[in-house]
């Protein structure tokens, strides 16, 4: 009996450990844990980055306009092809630590235009890549207002060297909840 106690007393820990439902939501001190939201919550990729920064939270075009409209949060949108020279060139801009702050305040989208042809719809003025698009989430379009001011026929387009973060602030101030 003696030993049946010491092996049970093992197995669950210390007696002052809380295994009460009820009280499970408190801290050491007993304090009750502030609750948690969704928005709060880290979030993971459920689409392949496609060499646009592994460390950001990637979504399909659907998932992405879904969740968007779901946490009010704006898309940003980038459409590439794999055979695309200057998709590969904006690669490493989605690794500096700004942006990728920044990433977190979005639902980001990356799509390669030659596997989703809905793509295409978000080709306000022409289907070159790579295009960056920041999407409204109440009305799920472009923001014809956040586009590259260094362009003048292309204004998706977007060069290792043009201020994408910039752009991505004014997106936020427009369209954050």
């Amino acid at each position: 009996m003696r030993l049946l106690i010491l092996v049970a007393a093992l197995c669950l820990g210390p007696a002052t450990a809380c295994i009460d439902a009820p009280h499970a939501d408190r801290g050491a001190d007993g304090a009750k844990a502030a609750p948690t939201r969704a928005a709060d919550q880290p979030r993971t990729a459920t689409a392949p980055a496609n060499g646009f920064g592994e460390q950001i939270a990637w979504r399909g075009l659907d998932e992405g306009l879904a969740e968007a409209a779901k946490l009010a949060r704006p898309v940003m949108l980038v459409v590439h092809a794999k055979w695309c020279s200057q998709c590969k060139a904006l690669k490493p801009k989605f690794a500096e630590p700004e942006l990728r702050t920044l990433s977190e305040k979005f639902v980001m989208v990356n799509v390669d235009q030659d596997e989703v042809p809905r793509a295409l719809e978000f080709a306000p003025d022409g289907t070159y890549v790579p295009r960056v698009l920041f999407i409204d989430p109440e009305s799920g379009r472009a923001d014809p207002g956040l586009s590259n001011e260094n362009r003048g026929r292309t204004i998706y387009y977007y060069s290792p060297v043009d201020d994408l973060v910039d752009t991505m602030k004014k997106a936020l101030e427009r369209h954050a909840g």
